[in-house]
């Protein structure tokens, strides 16, 4: 019953589109910080995508679910190489992106932020000295000891005032799956206590933790559950809500009362990492992030060439689907009979999910 009550609460905030309102938060939006995020947005696009293109060369390095492919070409009427070129360039360069491109918007977007504070969101030091000490190590130890480690989860930490807040950034609605779930919710319990008493050894006068699960972008009502799952089996756990009404989702440690952990999502992260004691009066940070990755992906594209280098791959992956061809006299009659040209150059073309050398 407490879980359902947790989830209803979770559930119930929702966001509408206003315009005026929308007007209200531009108005609040800084130049210097879009800049800021601009320039550092166009420097990660101009040194990582440029080798994400690159790296593919011939049809092996296109390699995606055969079945889907079949499917996908016959629904579009992508019978031709060019187009069918396209559909596979930007379908990797998407997923490529997806995953990659989180790790810019982590890296990235919250070096301005807190807006009112001189300090600013890090990488904890506790997790790059230990990150550190895996040095030398071969791939196997080092592998094992991220997993046991303290602060695996944790991305990026900052003291405001008496409280310090250190989240694990995900960047969308769907991203956590049921082992990012147990992993977090695991290391909550296992270590929620050695990140507060690291705080307060190293941090003079900071007594409060916060621990908060963010989404970069949707909203509370838009989620797979996810998130809400582990703040559900903490309860019970060395946690429970700190107010129903007051602070919906915010679950407190029962043994202090000192740390407290909830999730922010979409706009409300942004407003969180722009101003974690206030976060309702900084809404409008998820404007500047657009607004600084719109300016940066302008510059980034512009300076690393990208256009030049996308036509020479799509020229190249279009070369290499038309030479997908099969004699026709080397194939069974029932097949030259039944199958098309297209339906034989879908088949051909799947069928390179099945080979290393040669296509």
């Amino acid at each position: 019953m407490a879980r359902n009550a947790l989830y209803s609460a979770l559930k119930s905030h929702r966001h509408r589109f206003d315009s005026e309102e929308v007007a209200r938060l531009f108005a609040q939006v800084d130049e210097a910080r879009v800049q800021a995020l601009a320039t550092g947005f166009a420097d990660y696009i101009n040194a990582n995508l440029p080798p994400t293109i690159e790296r593919r060369d011939g049809l092996t390095d296109y390699r995606t679910n055969p079945y889907v492919l079949m499917t996908s070409a016959s629904i579009a009427n992508l019978s031709q190489p060019d187009a069918f070129a396209a559909f596979l360039f930007n379908s990797k360069l998407y997923m490529s992106l997806e995953t990659s491109f989180g790790k810019a918007v982590e890296a990235t977007s919250v070096l301005p932020y807190p807006i009112d504070s001189e300090s600013k969101w890090s990488d904890p030091p506790e997790k790059l000295a230990e990150f550190a000490e895996y040095e030398g190590l071969d791939r196997e130890e080092q592998a094992r000891r991220r997993t046991q480690s303290a602060w695996r989860e944790v991305d990026k930490a900052v003291v405001v005032d008496d409280r310090r807040y250190m989240t694990s950034i995900k960047s969308g609605p769907n991203t956590i799956n049921d082992s990012q779930v147990q992993a977090m919710t695991q290391a909550i319990i296992d270590h929620h206590r050695t990140w507060s008493d690291e705080t307060s050894k190293n941090h003079d006068g900071v007594r409060y933790l916060d621990v908060v699960l963010g989404l970069t972008y949707g909203t509370d009502r838009t989620t797979n559950n996810k998130e809400n799952q582990i703040l559900a089996k903490l309860l019970g756990r060395g946690f429970a809500e700190e107010d129903r009404e007051g602070k919906p989702g915010v679950l407190i440690d029962e043994a202090t009362h000192t740390i407290r952990v909830y999730r922010r999502i979409g706009q409300d992260f942004w407003g969180f990492i722009a101003n974690p004691r206030d976060p309702a009066s900084a809404s409008f940070a998820f404007l500047e992030i657009l607004l600084g990755l719109a300016k940066g992906l302008s510059a980034g594209v512009e300076a690393s060439d990208l256009e030049d280098r996308i036509n020479q791959k799509l020229r190249q992956l279009a070369t290499s689907l038309a030479g997908l061809q099969f004699p026709r006299g080397s194939l069974p009659g029932w097949i030259r009979e039944d199958f098309s040209k297209d339906e034989l150059f879908w088949f051909a073309t799947a069928m390179t999910a099945f080979y290393d050398e040669g296509i």
